[in-house]
């Protein structure tokens, strides 16, 4: 196998108030909190992470393709099954990613979205 380079470092950690962490990478700081708090929520912080590792592989993607993507909206949400007992593990019983995109036609987007699924 080959040597693997390190690709990214974060960090998380407690703030003294339950249900809140302090993140940070790099030299760069912000707040997570959980379900129901103030601030941007760990699993809202989650989704943006997925929608913006999107937008940047598919726009690569049609880069490399010689498709030309003027651009793009990629949209994601979460749902939970509220039949569940309180305390069980928290999972997301099903997300939904929504891609918009211009420039291209219906079958260009959806060729993008494919080698997207695929990485």
């Amino acid at each position: 196998m080959a040597e693997l380079t390190l690709a990214y470092q974060v960090r998380s950690y407690s703030t003294g108030t339950r249900g809140r962490a302090i993140c940070n990478t790099r030299n760069h700081h912000w707040v997570a909190d959980g379900s129901g708090g103030d601030e941007v929520g760990a699993g809202e912080l989650f989704l943006s992470g997925i929608t913006a590792c999107a937008v940047n592989m598919v726009e690569g993607i049609a880069d490399a393709e010689h498709i030309l993507l003027d651009w793009m909206d990629v949209s994601a949400e979460s749902y939970r099954d509220p039949e569940k007992a309180p305390g069980e593990i928290t999972v997301y019983d099903d997300v939904r990613i929504h891609f918009q995109m211009w420039g291209v036609d219906d079958d260009q987007g959806q060729h993008l979205v494919d080698l997207w699924k695929q990485r």
